[in-house]
């Protein structure tokens, strides 16, 4: 079994996040981090505050990467 932090998670939120951008293209998708991001922050189990950095550095990279991929499929539908 492979460990969480390996470089397959950490590619596949930012991934996973501009795919969807790319498919929905609508700017309120990008409050789809929120949750992600409260659900990291409940679950996880790492002591003091690294938690909550760790939630927090998530969902901001996921919410950018779906911004991406919304800003892309909006300027594409434009040119």
């Amino acid at each position: 079994m492979r460990a969480a932090d390996e470089w397959g998670v950490w590619t596949l939120i930012p991934l996973a996040g501009f795919v969807l951008g790319l498919a929905v293209a609508r700017w309120w998708v990008v409050a789809v981090a929120m949750p992600f991001g409260a659900y990291v922050l409940a679950t996880n189990e790492l002591e003091g505050n690294i938690g909550e950095w760790v939630a927090l550095v998530l969902s901001t990279l996921l919410a950018c990467a779906i911004a991406c991929g919304v800003a892309l499929r909006r300027l594409r539908r434009r040119a």
